[in-house]
């Protein structure tokens, strides 16, 4: 790992949803991208059809239900059957207790040689044991993907096949009642290119670390339920690595990429298909569709208005275009309220659902640098901490062209039975006109939702009511509130979430308050200003006249009876930072796995971030030296990675 810090030019963080980053600024070039998608398929392929469930497996989850009927066929075009690679050794290290209870599964079961040979791939190396046990036969899907702004062609599952689809223990009713189990690191595909098919034992520690840590702080993610070791199978990196596979499951696994594919092919009834699928399984909750975009729309319904948009001219598959924005920006909003950025957010990398996905180069951001990546390899800090909203509309502009057509038709087209057959050239203006309004109105809907969830998560982590939020326009309280917090955070450079921490517990009813006090003693008292390169009055005047709008904003929460958000509830006391990581993997590597201690400890403080009760007895010295978190040294922050894994 490299060690960054970034310049002090620092901006205002207001979401400019087209900036240069997202090169869809000209509604001309956009109209052109449309243009050329409806008259120039590349070529025609047999079109894919997605399940409305897997199969469940029949006989690791005793308890629950079982469905053994496909209600629609996937085709070879869009998927391969393909068994995991037999390895030589199988080391089963450890399973996540939360993960297992969310599939109804108790803790103990991980001790069950079926179960660890399950997670690990090692069941399959019999290849008819699965059909008496009247398993799903396993496969890899394939998509596309625009890597870095550039169309990568067809990508896919290189390493990962997909096992079986289970039910939740407890629905949550915002996404389907259904997980989708698969291994990684499993093997050779159909669709590994150059590449081995393998996992490294590092990149799967920090995979399966990060999967339930995201989802304890309440980001949503895809999940990990357990890791297995294979201490003969080597994998050349930088050097010879040692590889293990994670188990991971998700609601679905359908990517933005997975339409790339279908546009590439041009295969339009593919594309409508899967949208279909996305429509009626993914985005329809308890019966109810496209919740998240209603929610957002009723709030400010000028959204669509000052657009010359009306809600009941909207198709349902505009409502699925927008119900992905909502999520991914949400998502988004989250992931920067606590620091987390992925370093890699490619269109293959960018989850439907707006889920937390495939976790590489990642990192929790020690100290407040807008110019931070984690990627060593992100020379133009495409996924850096300022660009990583721009980044996410950019790849959420390119599903709007893979939907081109259907996003363009609106309702009396798609409703002509000719249109299933091809486009006219009478239509193509039409089309053109309104998928760039369609997409444009997606911008403005991004926008609102992220700032929106970027100004509730911060109030929440400081614990001011949301009444104090302008619903309407939450740019307000960003220019006011958030953008002068985070210029204090750039200029003190102490630690990110900690900051929220020391926060939360300063008492500011007992008698007079003297906000300079409280700025020296709570974040400066360990400045060493000789190599600061602010001056110590400055940073005491900028912190207190902050501290000032923060304490009147305290005040206005007591004229509101709704509850205050408790700050210690969105305030984790830990995140598992590079350097940690960097600890349990030598420790579990150099043992070759036989010594899991430190993986078992950052696994329950990970995993349980707000309540150090949980943590065990074990290690207290350890954990100690993991609470200093990003104020371990500066040799210890800001650590970056590359994209080997």
């Amino acid at each position: 790992m490299n060690n960054i810090q970034g310049n002090n030019n620092y901006m205002d963080l207001r979401l400019l949803c087209f900036c240069t980053t997202s090169n869809v600024s000209s509604p001309c070039l956009l109209m052109n991208i449309i243009f050329f998608f409806l008259l120039n398929p590349y070529h025609q392929h047999q079109l894919i059809l997605l399940p409305e469930h897997l199969p469940h497996h029949s006989k690791m989850f005793k308890r629950l239900p079982k469905t053994q009927s496909f209600t629609s066929a996937i085709s070879q075009k869009g998927f391969s059957w393909v068994f995991p690679t037999e390895r030589e050794e199988y080391q089963f290290l450890i399973a996540n207790p939360k993960a297992m209870q969310d599939l109804g599964l108790n803790e103990e079961e991980s001790e069950d040689p079926e179960f660890q040979s399950i997670v690990s791939g090692e069941y399959y190396n019999d290849k008819t044991t699965y059909i008496k046990e009247n398993f799903p036969k396993p496969y890899s899907q394939a998509y596309a993907g625009w890597q870095f702004g550039q169309f990568a062609g067809q990508l896919g599952d290189g390493r990962v096949i997909n096992l079986f689809e289970i039910p939740k223990s407890t629905p949550d009713g915002q996404n389907r009642n259904f997980y989708e189990l698969q291994i990684k690191g499993a093997g050779l595909t159909p669709y590994s290119r150059f590449a081995d098919g393998k996992a490294v034992l590092r990149s799967s520690i920090r995979e399966y670390i990060i999967s339930e840590h995201l989802n304890a702080i309440g980001i949503p993610s895809t999940r990990a339920l357990a890791l297995t070791y294979l201490p003969s199978t080597l994998a050349q990196r930088h050097g010879a690595e040692r590889c293990a596979i994670v188990a991971r499951f998700a609601e679905s696994w359908v990517r933005l990429g997975t339409f790339d594919l279908y546009r590439w092919r041009g295969d339009r009834q593919g594309v409508k298909l899967l949208a279909d699928y996305v429509i009626n399984e993914l985005f329809t909750i308890n019966g109810v569709k496209f919740q998240n975009f209603e929610r957002i729309v009723n709030t400010k319904p000028e959204l669509l208005k000052d657009n010359g948009v009306k809600l009941e001219d909207l198709t349902e598959y505009d409502k699925m275009y927008y119900e992905s924005i909502v999520r991914n920006a949400e998502t988004t909003a989250i992931c920067q309220s606590y620091g987390f950025l992925n370093g890699v957010l490619n269109t293959d990398n960018t989850s439907i659902l707006g889920l937390a996905i495939d976790f590489g180069p990642f990192s929790i951001m020690d100290k407040f640098d807008p110019n931070y990546t984690p990627n060593s390899e992100d020379h133009q800090t495409r996924y850096g901490y300022r660009n990583v909203p721009s980044a996410i509309w950019w790849n959420l502009t390119r599903l709007g062209e893979d939907l081109a057509e259907l996003i363009g038709a609106g309702k009396e087209l798609l409703s002509n039975p000719e249109f299933e057959e091809a486009v006219k050239e009478e239509w193509e203006d039409g089309i053109i006109k309104r998928a760039t309004k369609i997409i444009e109105t997606g911008g403005d809907i991004y926008q609102y939702a992220y700032t929106k969830k970027y100004v509730e998560m911060f109030f929440n982590r400081l614990g001011l009511p949301h009444e104090l939020i302008d619903a309407k326009n939450p740019d307000l309280q960003m220019t006011d509130v958030i953008q002068p917090m985070l210029d204090v955070l750039f200029k003190i450079q102490t630690d990110f979430n900690l900051f929220f921490l020391q926060l939360q517990n300063i008492d500011f009813e007992s008698g007079t308050v003297n906000y300079v006090e409280i700025a020296e003693r709570e974040f400066l008292a360990n400045f060493e200003f000789n190599t600061f390169r602010h001056h110590k009055e400055d940073l005491l005047k900028v912190i207190s006249e902050w501290l000032i709008v923060y304490h009147e904003m305290l005040e206005k929460t007591k004229q509101y009876k709704t509850t205050t958000p408790n700050p210690a509830m969105y305030n984790p006391k830990f995140l598992p930072r590079n350097w940690i990581l960097d600890q349990v993997i030598d420790q579990t590597s150099s043992s070759r796995g036989a010594e899991t201690s430190y993986l078992e400890k950052l696994q329950k403080m990970s995993s349980n971030p707000f309540d150090e009760s949980k943590w065990g007895d074990e290690l207290k010295e350890l954990e100690k030296s993991w609470l200093l978190q990003g104020n371990k040294g500066d040799e210890f922050a800001m650590l970056q990675c590359g994209c080997s894994s």
